[in-house]
């Protein structure tokens, strides 16, 4: 995982439905860095919230590179441009 600022620019946008994602940017790469997705409503009352949390911290994981493929993806590069 990014050792990642606690302050980094960001994005909402809301996408229909009472549903909003908000995208934030490493602040020296501006390469997105993790996505919340949230939902209208208290988190602890709705099962839906918690679904929408864990995707989204999911999908963070994968941006930052928590993704096996991604690394084995550099390395077959790298070792085609060889």
């Amino acid at each position: 995982m990014l050792d990642l600022p606690n302050r980094r620019p960001c994005v909402t946008e809301e996408v229909g439905m009472g549903l909003s994602v908000t995208v934030s940017y490493h602040p020296d790469t501006g390469n997105p860095v993790e996505v919340f997705l949230t939902e209208r409503g208290k988190a602890s009352d709705n099962p839906m919230q918690e679904a929408l949390y864990n995707l989204g911290v999911k999908a963070s994981g994968l941006m930052q590179e928590e993704n096996p493929y991604a690394k084995s993806a550099s390395k077959t590069h790298q070792a085609a441009a060889v």
